[in-house]
């Protein structure tokens, strides 16, 4: 609620060098226009910003396509805390010696690089047009670079889980810390598109929820009962023996997640792969042990999405500006996109609050609008859409959102952000 951001966002450009199959602009029904913003939107962008803790100057596109990357670096650091920073993430397949050694000079303080493989094959599957080898290259001229000059410019590298590269997540940390690498973010696959729904690697059901259950299930294992027998029998008119008992464990289920006011969607519990679960957590531990040895900071992301919830982008005082100076409040409302999350389909619209063409930063900050959108999401009382057995319901599938099931103005239900299971640079 502070009178000005703390963190701003900026979408230097929409265009991009890779087309990657698991980009929010490839692959779907929606088109996006190309653009970089503008010496004069930025001027714009900056002229009413007092210090600020973070400027990240990427969105959906490449920022080292924009010619002007490196002054906007400059100017950035001009309104920044003097304890605050700079930074973008990367496909990094521009970064050569000279754009890095132009990059320290600007005062650039953190990169991020794309690695989701150390294996060419998979890493130009998985980033289509891309080269391996220039991005090792990247890693190396920065880390020279930085080394040269006495820099504080902290490198690292975010990878992308997904099923068919999970295995290669500790290797890959030990790889980026050879190379120079001082941190590592890991996020989860956002399916954008039908066909990535099978890559991703986590389970939509709450943690809370899982715990429930697995509760549940260990009483029927001591029991030496089967509950996943329980949609086979539950319509059963007459009840007996193991039949009854399985009802009986899952009507006990539901009243005590009721008493908790826990949401439960039951068939993705009873479909919930705990063996697949299980495996990701032990690549994860080896990951952590992989980190510390190379003394790489790491942050991963949840397994399973976390019932409390907690919006960075709304509590650090966050804005997102896109390349033609629209304002938005986060990444999960700065596009026009689809998602799937556990088997729904949402249309999500941009939640725009002005434009720098029209006011400055600062007064759209403060307009009645956005500030009653940051109060609203700050009070937490929306559902979890992607739990609820009754999806699809309209609030969830409509692109033209006014409001959720509990009345809600905040789009917010169907977001995972603010449960620790994606990460960026921020």
């Amino acid at each position: 609620m502070k009178p000005h951001p703390s963190k701003v966002f900026v979408e230097t450009t929409t265009r991009c060098n890779l087309r990657c199959p698991m980009c929010i602009k490839h692959g779907g029904k929606e088109e996006f226009q190309e653009g970089d913003m503008s010496l004069e939107t930025f001027h714009a962008l900056l002229s009413s910003l007092p210090p600020v803790e973070v400027i990240v100057l990427n969105g959906i596109g490449e920022p080292l396509l924009h010619p002007d990357l490196e002054h906007f670096v400059r100017l950035a650091k001009s309104r920044v805390a003097p304890d605050g920073w700079v930074g973008f993430q990367s496909n990094g397949l521009m970064m050569d010696h000279q754009r890095a050694v132009s990059f320290v000079d600007a005062g650039l303080d953190r990169i991020c690089l794309s690695v989701d493989s150390i294996s060419p094959d998979v890493f130009k599957k998985i980033r289509k047009g891309g080269d391996f080898a220039k991005v090792e290259q990247a890693l190396d001229v920065l880390h020279e670079v930085k080394t040269l000059n006495g820099s504080s410019l902290e490198v690292g590298v975010e990878f992308v889980l997904r099923r068919d590269n999970v295995h290669e997540l500790p290797s890959t940390i030990r790889w980026a810390a050879l190379h120079g690498a001082d941190f590592a973010i890991v996020t989860q696959l956002f399916p954008y598109h039908r066909d990535l729904v099978l890559q991703a690697t986590y389970d939509a059901n709450l943690d809370s929820s899982v715990s429930l259950f697995q509760k549940y299930a260990k009483i029927a294992r001591e029991e030496d009962v089967d509950l996943n027998r329980y949609y086979d029998v539950f319509m059963k008119y007459e009840k007996r023996g193991d039949a009854e008992k399985v009802t009986k464990l899952v009507d006990s289920m539901v009243s005590e997640a009721f008493r908790q006011g826990l949401t439960l969607n039951l068939k993705k519990l009873f479909s919930m792969d705990q063996g697949w679960a299980d495996r990701l957590e032990t690549v994860f531990a080896e990951t952590r042990i992989a980190a510390s040895e190379a003394e790489v900071k790491l942050k991963l992301p949840e397994i399973v999405p976390k019932k409390s919830r907690r919006c960075e982008f709304v509590e650090e005082g966050c804005v997102f500006v896109s390349w033609d100076g629209q304002i938005h409040p986060c990444y999960f409302l700065w596009h026009h996109y689809q998602c799937f999350i556990n088997g729904m389909v949402k249309t999500v619209k941009p939640k725009v609050f002005g434009n720098l063409s029209d006011l400055n930063l600062v007064e759209i900050w403060n307009d009645p609008a956005f500030l009653s959108f940051r109060k609203g999401v700050l009070r937490y009382d929306y559902p979890y859409c992607f739990n609820c057995s009754f999806a699809l319901c309209d609030y969830v599938q409509g692109g033209d959102f006014e409001q959720d099931c509990y009345v809600n103005a905040e789009p917010c239900g169907i977001c995972l952000w603010c449960m620790d299971v994606f990460q960026c640079l921020k």
